[in-house]
């Protein structure tokens, strides 16, 4: 049994995606939120709050096997955890928002009785660096220890490969075409299928060739280490990705409105510079830091980064990134032409059921979609791959799939018609949303 504290974006996705193939239980406060995950999706749902003994016995929360904490106060996630090891002995999983908590936590060996904590802003900033570090891309994730990347591509009218079938585009050594996002369909590509302008192209294979790939068909360069890096907000967010671009040996500045918070991010960057800006002030802002800029990437409220997005424009800024944390207004963000966006709740949802999978073992990776999933098998001999080619094992197998990476004894291997699938093999797949539970169960 899984048991899930707090049925607000995060949990109520969560229990979506589970209630399929697991018995899910959700215990939160608020009762219609409980009724209408009752009434859409095969859960059981506790109205209460989740720190009570009283509520977690109600749940069954000795009968868990995982438990996850995704409310919205972290001392409250944590101790949650602490309950349900006292309880029993399931694997206990923590969304946490404050760095400090989270170093904390990994200071202490994983203690805490947390088992595995995810902390939203180190993830997104992460997840912000990654992407625009690989030029074009929407979004990036990596699989099998980073051997393997993922990662979304829009198709342009120029683009070299507009206009050609998979089979013609196909000359990227150690890279798959898993699949084309086409206004709202998600369709699983033949060699046949014409490549338009305006898809989405989603690309797996090693990390030099997704490289390549994306040289080829984004307009874009590279960032280079004399761009100019503007980060709008000097919050926890901000210093993240600030260290982040930092680790790749780019400089970039922040702009921070409150003078004891710039105060102390110039004295723990190494070498990013802070301007002291109030950006929420749109009418008083000064727009000298965003003139000569080569990114800029917005983390303060959604309203101030949908703004900074258009003022970047008029400034002919090459390229623009945000946060986003409103999932309703993640759509208006993307009609803005922004290159980069990250909604922190779906890399949240997205490792969290990598940590639920894992002792499958099986990872999951959904690339800001919630119609398509990324999932990383562990081939074993119950598996329906093992020890076939993978041209005879498509009939078994549903339409909605496409094995796009093949990791062997820590060596890349290109999953071609007749490459014979081995147990011990890592397998790496594009998947059909409304297939994906049944998939994981055949593979």
């Amino acid at each position: 049994m899984i048991l899930i504290i707090g049925a607000g974006s995060v949990g109520s996705n969560l229990a979506a995606d589970l209630a399929e193939s697991n018995d899910v239980v959700v215990i939160d406060r608020n009762a219609d939120l409980v009724d209408e995950l009752r009434s859409q999706h095969d859960v059981t749902g506790v109205v209460g709050d989740g720190r009570s003994a009283a509520t977690l016995r109600e749940a069954g929360i000795d009968r868990a096997e995982i438990v996850v904490a995704s409310t919205d106060s972290d001392a409250a996630n944590v101790m949650v955890c602490n309950a349900a090891k006292q309880a029993g002995d399931p694997h206990t999983i923590a969304r946490v928002k404050e760095v400090g908590l989270f170093e904390t936590w990994q200071s202490l060996d994983e203690g805490l009785g947390v088992d595995t904590m995810l902390c939203i802003d180190k993830l997104a900033a992460e997840a912000v660096v990654r992407t625009i570090a690989l030029p074009g891309a929407h979004a990036v994730d990596t699989f099998a220890d980073d051997q393997v990347e993922v990662a979304e591509f829009e198709i342009g009218e120029d683009t070299p490969i507009t206009g050609q079938s998979v089979a013609e585009a196909d000359r990227y050594a150690s890279t798959t075409f898993a699949a084309i996002l086409r206004d709202d369909d998600v369709i699983i590509p033949t060699g046949e299928t014409v490549i338009q302008s305006g898809d989405c192209v989603v690309v797996i294979g090693s990390l030099a060739s997704i490289s390549r790939f994306a040289e080829d068909v984004s307009a874009q360069q590279p960032l280079k280490s004399e761009d100019d890096i503007v980060i709008v907000g000097g919050d926890v967010l901000g210093y993240q990705i600030a260290q982040q671009f930092e680790t790749r040996g780019w400089t970039p500045e922040i702009v921070e409105r409150d003078p004891e918070q710039a105060s102390q991010l110039t004295t723990r960057l190494r070498g990013s510079s802070v301007a002291e800006t109030d950006v929420t002030n749109i009418g008083g802002f000064n727009p000298d830091v965003l003139t000569g800029a080569d990114l800029v990437v917005g983390t303060v409220d959604d309203n101030t980064n949908y703004l900074l997005a258009q003022l970047a424009r008029e400034f002919d800024v090459a390229r623009t990134a945000a946060v986003v944390d409103n999932p309703e207004v993640v759509d208006l963000f993307e009609e803005t032409g922004l290159d980069v966006i990250v909604h922190p709740e779906d890399i949240i949802v997205s490792e969290i059921l990598r940590t639920i999978y894992e002792p499958s073992p099986e990872e999951v990776g959904v690339l800001g979609h919630d119609d398509a999933e990324v999932l990383e098998v562990l081939i074993d001999s119950e598996s329906a791959l093992a020890g076939k080619a993978l041209r005879d094992v498509t009939d078994q197998l549903p339409s909605g799939i496409v094995i796009g990476a093949i990791v062997r004894n820590e060596q890349l291997q290109i999953p071609r018609g007749n490459k014979i699938i081995q147990t011990g093999d890592r397998v790496i797949a594009f998947v059909d949303a409304s297939v994906a539970a049944e998939v994981a169960e055949l593979i």
